[in-house]
């Protein structure tokens, strides 16, 4: 498979010492309207709003009884659940690690960086744009060079979101039959299937068809206002050799999507165990499923790390595979503490230890590009 890719005539262009310098050129000084800030936080709210008042306050009629099931929590589980959630980070970040291969920061500085990329996630309306800004500053400041960093997290987030994917396909052959039928699995199913169609397809023509893909994207960019179409060969041609890069080593690759497999299921199994420690076992296949719709959809750029939007859904999915509606909303509940807001000031105590440390140092010259 290794000869496969090596073989293929665009690959040949790619190996560092064949690879031209690129050289990306400075933006045009063009102005364009923008939406104003005060617009976006306003129109999250609102979603978000609506969302809590339609989809999560209808749960909250089982508040009452679920207040009951607390008194039969086992602690222990939910410690082990805890640490599963903060395992969840250490993948994540060892995830990062492995994709950015050799002359990387060390592995503590970035997972505060990762932990500063989710705490920003979890509180900015919109927050995946502005938490990706920061962790690639963060990076840079680090010592990672300006391409490096945007490639790193750009194939991270792609990969990372494909296996999610695939576990949720996974979830739904281990349940087929007990699957229910409904509009957000539907939509799951789809954003699914675009994903990986699309991920595939994208993979085999950067990496087989690399020229043709830069023909596309001058040609697609040549239409908007905010990249040239220079910057866009710059950035198709770079990716392109780091996803060759990746997958011409099939140890590294290999590390990847189980570090990547080891993020979510981790996050799913302590979804799990809350449900255990209020006396309910919900099968494997049934977890999965309801773990990977709850996920597909926070994906949605709606509301800040999907919050409103997961919570409503995962209840009454729980439900549906028979899950007593108190411990429902009770599990998910504490879940969304462990897995949404526990985050958020260790964000705030990496970012600061950041601040004291990394980021005290001189940006290093090797980060320009």
């Amino acid at each position: 498979m290794c000869e496969a890719w090596r073989s293929a005539p665009d690959t040949e262009r790619l190996r560092p010492n064949a690879m031209r310098q690129i050289t990306v050129p400075a933006s045009d000084g063009r102005r364009f309207p923008r939406v104003p800030r005060w617009l976006r936080v306003v129109l999250s709210l609102v979603i978000l709003g609506l969302t809590v008042w339609f989809v999560v306050v209808p749960q909250f009629a089982e508040a009452r009884r679920a207040l009951y099931t607390l008194e039969r929590i086992s602690l222990p589980l939910v410690l082990l659940a805890a640490a599963l959630e903060l395992t969840t980070l250490v993948a994540f970040s060892a995830l990062t690690v492995a994709i950015l291969g050799p002359g990387r920061p060390s592995y503590f500085t970035l997972l505060r960086i990762d932990i500063t990329d989710l705490g920003i996630n979890h509180v900015v309306p919109g927050g995946g744009a502005t938490a990706a800004a920061v962790r690639f500053r963060l990076l840079q400041r680090a010592g990672v060079r300006r391409a490096r960093a945007f490639m790193t997290a750009t194939i991270e987030t792609m990969g990372s979101n494909l296996v999610l994917g695939a576990i949720f396909v996974v979830g739904i052959a281990l349940s087929l039959a007990a699957v229910p039928t409904g509009g957000f699995y539907l939509l799951a199913i789809l954003v699914v299937l675009a994903l990986l169609v699309g991920v595939i397809a994208g993979a085999w023509l950067l990496t087989r068809r690399t020229d043709r893909a830069v023909a596309w994207a001058r040609a697609t960019v040549g239409r908007l206002p905010f990249v040239t179409p220079d910057q866009a060969e710059g950035f198709v041609r770079k990716i392109a050799e780091q996803v060759v890069e990746l997958v011409t080593d099939p140890g590294r690759m290999a590390i990847a999507l189980t570090l990547a497999a080891a993020n979510w299921l981790l996050d799913a199994a302590a979804l799990g165990v809350l449900l255990a420690a209020l006396g309910h076992t919900l099968g494997i296949g049934a977890l999965l499923t309801v773990y990977g719709l709850g996920g597909i959809l926070a994906l949605l750029p709606l509301t800040p790390g999907g919050l409103g939007i997961v919570e409503g859904v995962l209840v009454p999915a729980l439900i549906a595979f028979g899950t007593p509606p108190s411990t429902a909303l009770v599990a998910v509940i504490g879940w969304r503490l462990l897995e949404y807001w526990l985050p958020i000031p260790l964000a705030l105590v990496s970012y600061l230890s950041l601040r004291l440390g990394v980021l005290r140092r001189p940006v290093p010259s090797s980060t320009r590009p």
